[in-house]
């Protein structure tokens, strides 16, 4: 296993606690950043309308079989189940979330409708041509080679599949000293090596001859959650270093709330967005 798939789970593992505290992780199973519009009164709402955005953009129907790229505790895969009776494959490199995920998936009894395994996205086993939607929700970001990603969805979906990515993505190909100081310290806390370009990003889509690509900016739709983050920080990063030095907290932990201060800011700087992308496999 490589450095970058021990870091991943290193951090999920490691962070699952600050995700029970500061983000509704026990009701809501999600760890993205929802999508705030006029529909939704907090962040649970939130959280379930960022899935819901994402199964109309693909257009999910119960005849559907997905493939959740990078599926956490399960939180979008027992929603799809749930709202419109689909089959879900969830897959992700943390045990700990395929054995939490399954346990769940009981408790709201859609257990046949949903699997949770360990595998890598960008390196499955799957035969060719085996989901008709495949979706990546904040996960994505995690490949060390996106274009690896991309061409690894394009054979897994069936002719008419569909792709749906919501996901953070750089602005710009490279950063002044400063704004790269900064949007490391964002992305190493949060177990990512580095954000694709959204023109990098539909690069790959092309190259690998998914048609009817859309990409839309949603960054006003998270800027509730990504302002959240950032004033929960303060309090919070105190908390954690006081609990390193008791020996309570881990490094890991603290690089997670430090990171949450500087989503923040290097959004404000306009230096990543948040975008929602969409792609068919005709």
């Amino acid at each position: 296993m490589n450095s970058n798939k021990r870091s991943i789970i290193e951090y999920y593992d490691t962070c699952e606690t600050d995700y029970r505290l500061f983000w509704d992780l026990d009701h809501s199973l999600a760890m993205h950043a929802g999508y705030w519009d006029e529909t939704t009164k907090n962040l649970r709402d939130a959280l379930v309308r960022e899935n819901k955005v994402m199964a109309e953009t693909a257009e999910i129907s119960a005849s559907d079989h997905v493939l959740d790229a990078g599926c956490g505790f399960g939180g979008s895969d027992i929603f799809l189940a749930k709202e419109y009776g689909c089959r879900v494959t969830g897959i992700t490199l943390c045990s700990k979330q395929v054995e939490r995920a399954t346990t769940v998936a009981l408790k709201y009894g859609v257990e046949g409708l949903v699997t949770f395994q360990i595998g890598d996205f960008c390196e499955t086993s799957f035969p060719d041509e085996s989901f008709d939607v495949v979706w990546g929700l904040e996960s994505i970001c995690h490949a060390h080679d996106k274009s690896k990603f991309v061409k690894e969805a394009y054979r897994l979906l069936k002719r008419g599949g569909r792709l749906v990515v919501a996901d953070g993505f750089a602005l710009q190909d490279d950063y002044a000293a400063k704004e790269k100081n900064d949007i490391n310290k964002w992305l190493k806390g949060w177990g990512v090596e580095s954000l694709e370009t959204v023109s990098n990003f539909k690069a790959h889509l092309h190259t690998n001859q998914f048609q009817q690509i859309t990409c839309k900016d949603i960054t006003k739709n998270v800027l509730p959650s990504s302002k959240r983050l950032y004033w929960i920080s303060f309090p919070a990063l105190v908390f954690s270093k006081a609990g390193e030095l008791l020996g309570f907290r881990s490094k890991t932990q603290t690089d997670n709330i430090r990171a949450a201060y500087y989503q923040y800011t290097t959004l404000k700087k306009k230096l990543w967005t948040y975008a929602l992308f969409s792609a068919i496999k005709l």
